[in-house]
């Protein structure tokens, strides 16, 4: 478990600061839904004004708390991570009924983006601050700093020996691949086929670290944004970052996705999507 894990709902000091000025956007990588993908954009130099970022994706805890507190209608439901030969060949984050012991300080997943909007208002009145999603501009600077590198950390490859996997969608060779051979640098939670991969608790990792000081910006989970992914097509909206259960390449910054095209956010659930939480003003 990292350092810097936020213990219960988050405080002033766990967003860090971003502050205003020009970083190097872009260019824009897109893998699926491309159907309805609008043209992607070139590397560009956009400005931003400052704004403050959830150093890390909200976690159970934080999210069990936000229900207890709120009766929140959650139509999702919690992981758990499984071990043993049941999580290789069967299911290795699959659902349960109960809160999971020992999970507190993983990343909250299956919530849509209206859970995580109803998540944003509740915790604009215990901060006094108006809390929000990022757009994937606002995202984007924080996780990639303003020198336009792929990853938080720089341009190396987080998991070099699975480049070949496929962009999408991830197959049954990256099934067969990660049962047998343990990654030899893994600084994303990234590239496992969904029924033996899982996600990690925030913070895991040392090197992914934003150059702003935001954990887990690549990988582990896909996180709402409030941008739309195709201004002619209301109501389905960018996620960013990856997951432990999409292919390697997604974990570049510059990669823009869609959780689906065909259901809309407001309704859209699954075990490898979260959120962070953003404010604009002191």
């Amino acid at each position: 478990m990292g350092k810097g894990q936020p213990a219960a709902w988050p405080g002033l000091d766990d967003f860090v600061h971003v502050p205003a000025g020009p970083f190097i956007y872009g260019p824009e990588e897109c893998y699926e839904r491309l159907e309805k993908c609008p043209p992607l954009r070139p590397r560009q130099t956009m400005e931003l004004p400052e704004f403050w970022l959830g150093r890390a994706p909200i976690t159970y805890r934080q999210w069990r708390e936000f229900l207890e507190a709120t009766g929140h209608c959650w139509v999702g439901q919690w992981y758990r991570v499984v071990g043993g030969w049941r999580g290789a060949f069967l299911r290795a984050y699959t659902p349960t009924s109960t809160y999971p012991d020992g999970h507190d300080d993983l990343p909250v997943v299956d919530v849509t983006q209206q859970d995580a909007y109803a998540y944003c208002a509740w915790l604009s009145e215990r901060l006094d601050r108006p809390c929000t999603l990022p757009s994937e501009f606002q995202w984007e600077k924080a996780a990639r700093g303003s020198d336009g590198r792929l990853y938080p950390w720089g341009n190396t490859p987080p998991r070099p020996e699975i480049q070949w996997q496929k962009k999408f969608p991830v197959g049954l060779e990256s099934y067969l691949f990660s049962l047998l051979v343990r990654p030899r640098r893994e600084w994303a939670r990234a590239g496992w086929y969904w029924r033996n991969g899982y996600p990690w608790p925030v913070g895991a990792v040392s090197q992914n670290v934003s150059p702003y000081g935001c954990l887990d910006m690549s990988g582990n989970i896909w996180e709402w944004t409030s941008s739309l992914y195709n201004s002619d097509l209301p109501g389905f909206h960018v996620v960013k970052g990856g997951s432990w259960g999409y292919s390697i390449h997604h974990t570049k910054g510059n990669v823009r996705s869609a959780c689906s095209v065909t259901i809309p956010s407001v309704d859209y659930h699954a075990q490898g999507t979260g959120f962070r939480v953003l404010y604009e003003s002191l």
